[in-house]
């Protein structure tokens, strides 16, 4: 089970970088952050390297999250629970850099019909932790 989901984290950074990239070639000069038109503002490079650095320390944060509990448990479900959580971020990080790819490119696509991506990561967050309590369930 560890290894399915060490190589899921796997995907989902390549996952990540594909849609960054992707992303990245076809926005405009002034990334839009938010829908409204005189929004917060940043230049394209400005935008790729604020993102990869966050996405870089936030897979640092839960590396760091991994081997501080990883030591303490010794059922291996609850190891590749807390080794999923960087599969849910990282696929969450990816479902907001593709809305906000969709939101600068309204010439070719309706930001509105994709609006569903920014809750389909708090929606996997919770199922995530519904699923430690899955497990405690389980057991009990």
């Amino acid at each position: 089970m560890l290894r399915v989901v060490s190589f899921l984290k796997l995907l989902s950074i390549i996952l990540f970088l594909i849609i960054l990239v992707l992303v990245y070639a076809y926005l405009p000069i002034m990334v839009a952050l938010e829908p409204d038109a005189g929004s917060l503002q940043l230049h394209k490079e400005t935008f790729f390297y604020y993102v990869v650095a966050g996405f870089v320390i936030v897979n640092l944060v839960m590396l760091a999250f991994q081997k501080l509990f990883e030591g303490k448990i010794e059922n291996e479900d609850v190891k590749a629970w807390v080794r999923g959580g960087a599969f849910v971020i990282n696929i969450c990080l990816t479902l907001l850099v593709g809305f906000i790819g969709v939101l600068n490119n309204s010439a070719h696509l309706n930001a509105s019909g994709f609006a569903y991506l920014n809750y389909l990561g708090p929606a996997l967050i919770f199922s995530w932790i519904l699923g430690l309590f899955y497990m405690i369930y389980k057991k009990a």
